[in-house]
């Protein structure tokens, strides 16, 4: 017996021929791949992402010295930030907690992660992209990396996309 997942290729290739078929196909594995909160919440981690990304385009972080005092000044900017803005409800923002999928670095309302990584080196790099894959799964991830040249972050991208975690957003700061 054929597999839902056969049944539905079938299906949207015989409705709708080439151009049609291959969007709903898209649109089902993208379904396929959204974190756990983006199907509990679209439109609550939708929200969240546009206040969040009309926040950060803001940031301008300064030359710490490690990770860490970039994470902790990202935590404090949010905050400072969030604090200014007239919200119905609270916007929970937490520094490096303790979860079932590890720590990251800044989660948000339980819905989106910010993974720092600042001038990442190849092997930082392949671990930021498996924090990102792992944390995915339960919630919206944006990578965020400082100093990394340009060309490396489309490499990143690539890299992303070649492992199929094309929707992790990679936000760069120089």
């Amino acid at each position: 017996m054929p597999s839902s997942e056969e049944q539905f290729k079938q299906l949207a290739c015989i409705l709708g021929g080439g151009a049609l078929g291959a969007f709903l196909l898209k649109n089902h594995y993208d379904e396929a791949r959204k974190s756990q909160v983006e199907k509990d919440d679209p439109a609550g981690v939708r929200w969240l992402c546009d206040l969040i990304g009309g926040v950060l385009e803001d940031w301008q972080p300064r030359g710490y010295d490690t990770e860490d005092q970039y994470a902790k000044a990202l935590y404090r900017y949010l905050n400072r930030e969030l604090d200014e803005i007239d919200l119905e409800d609270p916007v929970d923002v937490e520094l490096c907690p303790d979860t079932e999928r590890g720590i990251p670095d800044i989660l948000i309302n339980d819905q989106l992660v910010l993974e720092l990584k600042v001038n990442p080196n190849k092997a930082e790099r392949d671990r930021l992209v498996g924090q990102c894959a792992g944390y995915s799964r339960e919630w919206v991830t944006w990578a965020i990396v400082i100093d990394l040249p340009l060309h490396e972050v489309g490499e990143l991208e690539r890299l992303l996309a070649a492992k199929g975690l094309h929707y992790i957003e990679v936000i760069s700061f120089s």
